[in-house]
């Protein structure tokens, strides 16, 4: 999937975030629908896929939006709901210091539909703060005409920490909800942030260069979170400052840190050797105990390494592999790959984490399949099972192949088909033992939804007899 980030304005969240949003929401309710309800999404979702290698972003939407309406419940939405849903909600500041006690809630159409977004949103909305425990800490009623397109809202005070504001249509019978944003307070946030770009380059000579290469990522998104630019993504951001609190401060035991980091919630992490970086996102369990298996998984042309924790399989590729125990990493690759291979990443890890080399597992969407093909052919001997999923590339050849156990699916209406195809006839040439699945009513982007229960019992199958 090929997408690029244009702002909508200069406060907007990113089309890439939108379109993000509105596939999870469709995964999500796909993975609840009947037969009939997934076959009649796969005409929208085709032209969904269609619209994303056009880069026509915004027919994009009203396709996934369509595609979500059509697993839903089968029926056309009225057209009030449809432009509810056509809207595209952002907040300001997104980090701010506990101190604010101002949040500007902006409405903007997204994409057209056949009835004017002033007239034919929600009349009454609600708009509900609430922390990480799940409790309300702020909430406000609201008419859509009286917004003017944006709501300042007196919010009070609100506690330190990671919370969500969600917005909901409360006109029907049942809420429906437009949007939910992730918000982050911070007690002294200012002369946190000025402490740290004052250390910036003050390194002890010792320091790992993937804790250089991460705090210097994490410090542009700080500031970029406090001026209200966009990103793909919710960030974490008082957990991932204190996090970079603990890097600086504890440099004998920087690894205890981000090794705690990621049991504790999602991290995004930039592995670096010092010549060539790769910046991922990952997971540990949380109690998990001894040397962790590792499921690296790789993301489509166009994507990153928030993926297939927001979106592919609405994030539940990421959720089976931390709860069989394992150690999740999403790294990010371009157009012309990684800049670091599968055994470079893991001896990075290893720096923090204790790894079971005997099990390490490659998964790949599109793009990403063709990379698990690269990174087999490279170490064979390092991976103990491969997937790819709605794409292909040039097999390992020979002995290679032979190595490793693979399960290759596609799509009957997947354009990667034709590739993951040619990759499984490719690898049972080589000799290896292929699995090769296609999925009846399921196209490009749902591949992943679609296989991911025999994806991991083909993984279990490799992980409990090892190799």
């Amino acid at each position: 999937m090929i997408v690029v980030a244009i702002a909508l304005s200069a406060r907007a969240e990113t089309p890439r975030a939108e379109l993000g949003k509105r596939l999870r929401r469709f995964e999500i309710a796909w993975q609840e629908a009947d037969a009939p309800r997934r076959a009649a999404a796969v005409e929208p979702m085709t032209a969904a896929v269609r619209s994303f290698f056009t880069l026509e972003l915004q027919a994009a939407a009203r396709h996934l939006d369509g595609a979500w309406f059509t697993v839903r419940s089968g029926e056309a939405p009225d057209p009030t709901e449809r432009a509810a849903i056509a809207t595209a909600v952002t907040a300001t500041p997104v980090l701010a210091d506990t101190t604010a006690e101002t949040l500007a809630v902006t409405f903007a159409t997204f994409y057209e539909t056949e009835q004017d977004a002033a007239g034919g949103a929600p009349a009454r909305l609600r708009l509900s703060i609430v922390d990480g425990a799940g409790e309300t800490r702020a909430q406000r009623l609201g008419d859509w005409a009286e917004t003017g397109g944006t709501i300042q809202w007196q919010t009070g005070p609100l506690p330190a920490g990671d919370l969500t504001l969600v917005v909901e249509w409360v006109d029907g019978p049942q809420p429906i909800e437009i949007a939910r944003i992730g918000l982050s307070r911070v007690e002294r946030l200012r002369e946190r942030l000025d402490a740290l770009a004052a250390a910036a380059n003050t390194w002890p000579e010792a320091t790992p260069p993937t804790v250089r290469a991460t705090v210097a990522a994490l410090l542009p998104l700080f500031k970029a979170l406090a001026d209200g630019r966009g990103q793909e993504t919710d960030f974490p951001a008082a957990r991932l400052l204190r996090f970079v609190e603990g890097l600086r401060a504890g440099a004998p035991l920087q690894a205890d840190t981000i090794r705690e980091a990621a049991r504790s919630g999602d991290l995004w992490l930039t592995l670096s050797t010092g010549r060539g970086e790769v910046p991922g996102r990952l997971r540990a369990p949380a109690d998990a105990t001894g040397p962790l298996p590792v499921l690296f998984l790789h993301h489509g042309a166009g994507g990153s390494e928030n993926m297939f924790f927001d979106t592919c399989g609405a994030g539940r590729a990421a959720a089976l592999g931390i709860e069989r125990g394992w150690l999740v990493v999403a790294p990010r690759q371009g157009l012309f790959g990684l800049a670091l291979d599968v055994e470079e990443m893991l001896e990075l890890l290893g720096d923090s984490f204790e790894i079971d080399t005997s099990r390490v597992f490659l998964v790949g969407h599109s793009m990403g399949a063709g990379q698990v093909a690269k990174q087999v052919g490279l170490h064979p001997e390092t991976v103990a099972a491969a997937v790819a999923l709605g794409g292909g590339a040039a097999a390992p050849a020979g002995e290679k192949a032979k190595q490793v156990p693979w399960l290759v699916a596609a799509g009957a209406a997947d354009f990667g088909r034709p590739g993951a195809a040619a990759l499984a006839k490719r690898l049972e040439a080589g000799g290896a033992t292929v699995d090769f699945r296609e999925y009846p009513d399921v196209e490009h982007m749902v591949i992943v939804q679609a296989a991911l229960d025999d994806v991991f019992r083909f993984l279990d199958s490799v992980a409990g007899g090892k190799r």
